[in-house]
C-alpha cells in the first residue's frame, strides 16, 4: 500500500433547488445522512453545511443545497430561487426540484419548473410532506409542471427517499470518465479557487503566459470544463483545472460572492494541490476560510497566493503582518506556503510556481517503517501520552500507509483515548522531523500490536 493515491475522479454534483421552507435541508440530511444542516420552521435559518458526499448502493456523489446560501438583504424570494436554480443548472449533474404536497404548485414552482426544464439539464421532482390524506392528496397535481419523473416523498420520515434514490442513480452515469492524467501523480494538478476579483482570471492567464508556456487542452469530464496543461522552461509540467470555468464571467457561480465556493468544490476534488488567491487589499475573508476547510477536509495540499501585493501602499501591512494573520485564520495550516505576487505585473509568479511543484513533492513523501518508529519512540520517551482513567496509554508501532494526503497508522492499547492535544503534539512533532509543509497528515488510530510481528510469529 506504499503507493500514492490518484486524484479522485470527478463526482457527480447533485443539486437541490426550491422555494424557502419546502424541506430541502431534511431532504440533504436524508441524503447525506448527515445533520448537518440546520433544520428548523424558521425560512431562511439553513446556516451550516450545505454540501457534503452522500454514499448510496456502492455510488458516492455529492449533494448541494442551494437553500443554505443565505439570501442577499433585500433580493426578493424569487430572485433568490432563480439565483440558486441558474447555479444548479451551471454546476450540477442532475437537478432535484423539490416541491410541498400540502401547499401544492405555486406561481414559483412553475417558474422554478419553466426554467430547468429548458435548461435540458436531469430533472427529478421530489414532491415532500406527501404524508397523509392532505400531501396524497396534493401529490398529483405536480405533474402539471411537465417534468418527470415525480417521486411522493416525505424527508421527515423517510418515506419515498429510496425511490427518489433509485430514479436518481438510474439518471447519473454510471460511471464517471476519468479526467485525462487525473491518476498520473507525476503531474501536479493544481485548482486556482477564491473569492470574486481575487485575480484568480488573472493569475491563470499569467501561469499560462509567464514562462512562454507550451500548452494544450485536456477536456475535462463535465461539458464546459477545459484543464490546461502547461510545460515550463525547466520542463516542469502542471495541469491547471477548470480554467475555462475560471476565466468565464458570465458564470454566476463567480459572480455571487456566497455561491463562489460551489465553483470551487469540484476543482478541489480533481486536484493534487490547491492555490487559495486572496485579496491583500481585501484581507482575508469569510469565504477564503471555507474553500482553505474544503482543501483540507479533502486531505489535497495548499498554498496561499496574497494577489496585488504591488498595490500594498507603505505603512499598510508588511509581509511578516500578513504572514502573522494568515497563520491565525488558518491554525490547521499555519505550515502552510504563502506567496506574495501581483498576476497583473508577473512578480511573484515564479516563486508561486516553485512552492506548487515542492507542496506537491510533500505530498507524495514517504517515510519508512523503521524510521517512523525509530521517532514514534523518541516522542513518546520526551512527552508520554496522559493517562486516561489511571491507565497508560501505549503507542506500540507506527507505520505510513499511503500518500497524498500522508496518512499514518498508530497502533495502540487505547487508541480512543488518545486526546486531541495529543494528536496534535504527535502532527507537529511529525512535521518538525519531515517537513510535510503545506500538506495535511492523517493520523489514524488502531487497537492492537505491532501486526507484523504477529504475522512473523504466524508464520514460524
Amino acid at each position: 500500500m506504499h503507493h500514492s493515491e490518484s486524484v479522485t475522479k470527478n463526482m457527480a454534483l447533485v443539486a437541490l433547488v426550491g422555494r424557502p421552507n419546502v424541506g430541502k435541508s431534511s431532504l440533504f440530511n436524508r441524503l447525506t445522512r448527515t445533520r448537518l444542516a440546520l433544520v428548523d420552521d424558521t425560512p431562511g435559518l439553513t446556516r451550516d453545511r450545505h454540501y457534503a458526499q452522500a454514499a448510496w448502493d456502492g455510488r458516492v456523489f455529492r449533494v448541494v443545497d442551494t437553500g443554505g446560501f443565505e439570501p442577499d438583504q433585500g433580493e426578493t424570494i424569487k430572485r433568490q430561487v432563480w439565483h440558486q436554480a441558474q447555479l444548479a443548472v451551471e454546476e450540477a449533474d442532475l437537478v432535484v426540484l423539490v416541491l410541498d404536497a400540502r401547499v401544492g404548485p405555486l406561481a414559483d414552482d412553475v417558474f422554478l419548473a419553466d426554467l430547468l426544464r429548458r435548461s435540458g439539464k436531469p430533472v427529478l421532482c421530489a414532491v415532500n410532506k406527501s404524508d397523509g390524506h392532505q400531501g396524497r392528496h396534493g401529490y398529483a397535481e405536480f405533474y402539471s409542471l411537465g417534468l418527470e419523473p415525480v417521486i411522493a416523498i416525505s424527508a421527515a420520515h423517510g418515506t419515498g427517499v429510496g425511490e427518489l434514490v433509485a430514479a436518481l442513480l438510474a439518471a447519473l452515469p454510471t460511471e464517471n470518465e476519468g479526467d485525462a492524467g487525473a491518476g498520473d501523480d507525476a503531474v501536479v494538478r493544481v485548482a486556482v479557487v477564491g473569492c470574486p476579483n481575487a485575480g484568480k482570471s488573472s493569475l491563470i492567464n499569467r501561469l499560462l503566459g509567464e514562462d512562454r508556456l507550451v500548452t494544450s487542452e485536456i477536456p475535462g469530464t463535465t461539458r464546459d470544463s477545459i484543464d490546461m496543461l502547461c510545460v515550463d522552461g525547466r520542463g516542469r509540467r502542471m495541469v491547471l483545472v477548470d480554467t475555462a470555468g475560471i476565466r468565464r464571467k458570465s458564470r454566476i457561480a463567480l459572480r455571487i460572492e456566497k455561491f463562489s465556493v460551489l465553483a470551487a468544490i469540484r476543482a478541489i476534488d480533481r486536484s493534487h494541490v490547491v492555490v487559495l488567491v486572496m485579496d491583500a487589499l481585501r484581507g482575508i475573508t469569510d469565504q477564503d476560510l471555507r474553500v482553505a476547510g474544503l482543501a483540507m477536509e479533502a486531505g489535497k495540499g495548499l498554498v496561499f497566493a496574497v494577489n496585488k501585493w504591488d498595490q500594498m501602499t507603505v505603512g499598510k501591512r508588511t509581509e511578516r503582518d500578513f504572514s502573522a494573520a494568515v497563520r491565525d485564520a488558518f491554525p490547521h495550516f499555519s505550515h502552510g506556503r504563502l506567496v506574495f505576487l501581483s498576476a497583473v505585473t508577473g512578480k511573484g509568479v515564479g516563486k508561486l510556481t516553485d512552492e506548487i511543484h515542492l507542496t506537491h513533492k510533500e505530498g507524495l513523501r514517504h517515510i519508512s517503517t523503521g524510521v517512523l518508529n525509530r521517532w514514534l519512540r523518541d516522542v513518546v520517551e520526551k512527552h508520554p501520552p496522559p493517562r486516561r482513567m489511571h491507565r497508560l496509554i501505549r503507542l506500540r508501532y507506527m507505520t505510513q500507509v499511503s500518500s497524498q494526503p500522508p496518512t499514518m497508522v498508530i497502533f495502540a492499547n487505547l487508541p480512543d483515548q488518545i486526546h486531541e492535544t495529543y494528536r496534535r503534539y504527535l502532527e507537529n512533532q511529525l512535521r518538525e522531523a519531515f517537513g510535510f509543509s503545506g500538506v495535511v497528515i492523517r493520523l489514524l488510530f488502531r487497537k492492537g500490536e505491532n501486526p507484523y510481528e504477529q504475522q512473523t510469529q504466524e508464520g514460524t
